[in-house]
């Protein structure tokens, strides 16, 4: 049986989310990570598929770490910047978080991600999202998380089923980028399901 709606509603910014891995350090942005965040959002091959454009000013990259902790204090959103060997390398968020919907409870987000070409396919995405999954499913109480990629996008694909997430489909010429209509691929994942991947205790 499905777990119910957790009650009261948590209020982001009062819950303990930084988290450690193996080989990971999850944690709230600081103002002081701006030169380090810099250097990849200026990079314009890592959003090359994904929503966001290459900031062209270092202004824009301030604003989107002060968005992060806005987006905590009025509970739509959970951003950890992602740190490995006491490094920045990436940015990983829960978004969207949502719930009520009107009369429904849906205890929903989704899921966003990316991290420094220098360490694509040594498994790091994949362990900072299971961590971030266990957080948002245990932590903050979510039913469902989201997520979303680019067709074209095989190295988040492979994080995403990695993970566990069920696909729901493809959206055809779903958004248009660069010159192009881009095919969509969107997937859920809910805290049973989630459960079912656990080992045993």
């Amino acid at each position: 049986m499905a777990r119910g709606p957790i009650d009261p509603i948590p209020t982001l910014s009062e819950l303990d989310l930084a988290i450690t891995t193996p080989r990971l350090r999850l944690r709230a942005f600081a103002e002081d990570d701006l030169d380090a965040l810099w250097t990849y959002t200026s990079d314009p091959e890592i959003p090359r598929l994904m929503s966001w454009a290459a900031h062209t000013e270092r202004a824009q990259s301030l604003d989107y770490i002060r968005h992060t902790h806005a987006s905590r204090r009025n509970g739509t959103g959970v951003t950890w910047a992602i740190e490995h060997a006491g490094r920045l390398a990436g940015v990983i968020s829960l978004e969207d978080v949502t719930f009520t919907l009107r009369a429904w409870r849906i205890d929903r987000a989704e899921l966003g991600y990316w991290i420094a070409p220098a360490l694509w396919g040594q498994g790091l995405m994949t362990e900072a999202a299971r961590a971030v999954l266990r957080a948002g499913f245990d932590t903050i109480g979510l039913h469902k998380i989201t997520v979303g990629c680019l067709e074209a996008n095989a190295a988040s694909r492979r994080v995403i089923e990695k993970l566990g997430f069920r696909g729901l489909g493809r959206r055809v010429d779903d958004v248009w980028r660069d010159g192009a209509w881009w095919s969509v691929l969107r997937y859920e994942l809910t805290c049973d399901e989630w459960l079912s991947t656990l080992p045993p205790p």
